[in-house]
């Protein structure tokens, strides 16, 4: 007879039977693309928190008032807003005029250049060691590849025509040949600077890839094709993650702020405009609905997620009830014969970048570091990356993890070559001494995965305020950007506000509104359920990402806002019909 504690773990970890009917083996394919889907969710699968950021996090829920959560939440994005509003106060002028009178255009090159070269190189301060440019070197940096770029694109356009066609794809060279001949000069070749180069690369073919889904959606909008279009957002959405994770896995605290605020910021902002520049209703309701089943999907998958999570942490720690998950993980760590016992596979101590901590935590830290069975700290971290080949293997991988880790707590003399299938042991760790002090609680070797499933938990929070937050903001500001944008003069000269003006815009801005209202109630809804479940108040995860990474955060935001609308311009030669009248007016 399968013991009951095997039955629940075969369920848990997706047990496969064989299937006998024709019925059985479509539920079998059915729940294999399932298992593969949720296999390749960043916010699940991306990874882990380090031990040192869970006491950096706790340090700041702790000291921190909510007043300054508030003011962080509220206030990272308005230095984007007033770049944004500075740049449209910039006049442009006619293209017809030429090159040498648009200066308000090559203004907006090259301060394009300054922000985008500037936040690529406090990037690689993070993501390359040995690169840490002064104040002075960063300056100069900057000024130099913004001031190549703009002058390149002054002499094609002397030489060739203006408005040049493209120019954000075409002008690339301009910009990344002398970054990268920097980067390189100044580090030599290294893996890390190419996983580097690599994100870079991924960043400015986001650039590219989502102008090419507005095309395609603008043509479809129209005909049967429109559902099809709207539901490939979401793949393209959760490639592209992937790939942003595959390039920053060795960072693994980085990856939540790096993926959600690439990929999802960009995301959500084109979605906007898709909704805006919708014109059916069924078009508008498509996105609605597909938007709110992934929104569901996300709670339902969170809400399972921590159910229990809870309970069984502070069963583990003999923590009291009123302890929250993150109190209650703080304290497993600070039990050094209990943080012994738990299966370390994958848990890194230390972050990849350094929180500001306490003395008392930062000898915690020492002491946890020295003890035997830690995942090694070296760059190539354990990265858990889920394929179409591989999410088969990976469920079988999970299962035997957790039947081994449950056979453990019933046989303690089990050999040591099975044991070390979970964690490395060695004399002191197998019998670990009790002290008065630091009593081991009775569960403890029955939950001995809480340590990496609580982990886990906290980035997959992390992961979900983040885009929560940015898809509740990004409609909002879209609308308060397009009901700005139609006083101004410039307005005639962006294609998206080409059939919008100061009569209709607060008609066309509705739908994007309510929108971002429903994005606001899910928001809500994740605060809820994660301070229900785990008892975290998750606003303070947010306002800490925002906070601790704010050069980081910061940059990409500037960077995609002026990506996406300062390219809108008719100066930037994006012309999707291909046409491109002013060629053949020129070569008259």
């Amino acid at each position: 007879m399968i013991h009951p504690s095997l039955a629940e773990a075969k369920a848990r970890s997706g047990y496969i039977q064989i299937p006998t009917t024709s019925c059985d083996r479509v539920r079998a394919a059915f729940n294999c693309l399932v298992r593969l889907w949720a296999s390749l969710q960043v916010s699940y699968y991306g990874g882990r928190y380090s031990i040192e950021r869970v006491l950096a996090l706790d340090k700041y829920t702790r000291t921190t008032s909510l007043l300054r959560v508030f003011v962080v939440c509220v206030g990272t994005p308005m230095p984007m807003v007033a770049l944004v509003t500075l740049q449209e106060l910039l006049p442009l002028q006619e293209p017809e005029a030429g090159w040498r009178r648009n200066y308000g255009f090559w203004c907006r090159v090259f301060m394009l250049g300054v922000i985008v070269s500037h936040t690529y190189l406090i990037q690689g301060k993070y993501m390359v060691d040995g690169f840490a440019p002064s104040s002075w070197q960063l300056v100069v940096f900057v000024l130099g590849i913004s001031g190549t770029y703009t002058g390149i694109g002054m002499i094609v356009a002397a030489n060739l025509l203006f408005p040049i066609p493209f120019f954000y794809i075409t002008m690339t060279p301009a910009f990344y040949v002398p970054l990268l001949i920097l980067l390189y000069c100044t580090l030599g070749k290294s893996r890390k600077l190419t996983k580097y180069v690599c994100f870079i690369a991924t960043q400015k073919m986001m650039g590219m890839l989502y102008p090419i889904y507005q095309l395609l959606f603008h043509r479809a909008s129209t005909t049967d094709f429109v559902l099809p279009v709207i539901l490939l957002l979401p793949v393209v959405k959760l490639v592209v993650k992937n790939v942003v994770l595959y390039f920053t896995h060795h960072l693994e605290d980085l990856t939540p702020e790096a993926v959600i605020f690439t990929v999802d910021f960009y995301n959500a902002l084109y979605l906007a405009t898709c909704m805006e520049s919708a014109s059916t209703l069924h078009a508008m309701l498509i996105f609605i609905v597909t938007d709110f089943a992934q929104t569901a999907t996300v709670l339902l998958g969170m809400h399972r997620r921590t159910a229990t999570i809870s309970q069984r942490l502070l069963e583990a720690t003999g923590a009291l009830e009123s302890e929250s998950v993150l109190s209650a993980l703080s304290s497993l760590c600070q039990r050094p014969s209990t943080f012994q016992s738990q299966n370390r596979g994958g848990v890194h101590v230390r972050s990849c970048f350094r929180h500001s901590l306490d003395r008392q935590d930062l000898q915690l830290l020492c002491r946890l570091e020295r003890l035997p069975g830690n995942s090694s700290d070296d760059p190539t971290r354990i990265y858990l990356w889920s394929s179409a080949r591989s999410a088969i293997s990976e469920t079988r991988k999970l299962t035997s993890l957790r039947l081994t880790s449950i056979s453990s707590s019933f046989s303690r003399l089990a050999s040591s070559r099975r044991l070390a299938a979970i964690q490395p042991m060695t004399k002191s760790t197998a019998a670990p001494k009790r002290r008065q002090d630091d009593p081991i609680p009775t569960d403890v070797f029955k939950h001995s995965n809480i340590l990496r499933e609580t982990l886990g938990v906290l980035y997959t929070a992390e992961c979900l305020v983040l885009m929560a937050y940015v898809e509740a903001f990004i409609p909002l500001f879209y609308c308060t950007y397009m009901l700005y944008m139609v006083q101004l003069p410039n307005a005639e000269y962006h294609t998206e506000l080409r059939n919008v003006n100061r009569q209709n815009v607060a008609y066309t801005t509705r739908v994007v509104f309510l929108f971002g209202l429903l994005q606001v109630a899910s928001f809500v809804l994740l605060v809820l359920l994660v301070r229900r479940n785990c008892g975290i108040q998750i606003w303070y995860n947010l306002a800490f990402v925002l906070e601790t990474q704010m050069a980081l955060v910061q940059g990409k935001l500037m960077v995609w806002m002026l990506v996406t609308l300062a390219c809108r311009v008719v100066h930037f030669g994006a012309d999707y019909s291909f046409r491109f009248v002013w060629i053949s007016g020129q070569v008259q």
